[in-house]
């Protein structure tokens, strides 16, 4: 994960605040069962991450599954965004 790239730091603040840990906490190899949510609650926040970005995430892509890691969920939706193209990636982050 590169936190320098704004579309990936953004990707993490919104899951952040989705999940309710501090960002800082969230590390690529965090595994998302450890944070405390639920396969329904992480299949929620992909739905709140496909309207906040303006995405389409897919049911049977790298987020399916219990071993779902921080790095993979953000660096799949950020390769989402790029593949959008920049102009749609500096439209949602404005």
């Amino acid at each position: 994960m590169q936190t320098d790239d704004p579309a990936v730091a953004e990707i993490i603040e919104f899951f952040s605040g989705e999940v309710g840990v501090d960002s800082s906490l969230l590390t690529p190899e965090t595994p998302v069962s450890e944070l405390g949510i639920s396969s329904l609650d992480l299949i929620e926040t992909i739905f709140k991450l496909e309207s906040r970005f303006g995405i389409e995430i897919p049911n049977d892509g790298p987020l399916n599954g219990n071993d779902v890691t921080v790095g993979t969920l953000v660096e799949h939706v950020a390769a989402l965004l790029a593949a959008k193209g920049p102009d749609a990636n500096a439209a949602k982050l404005a």
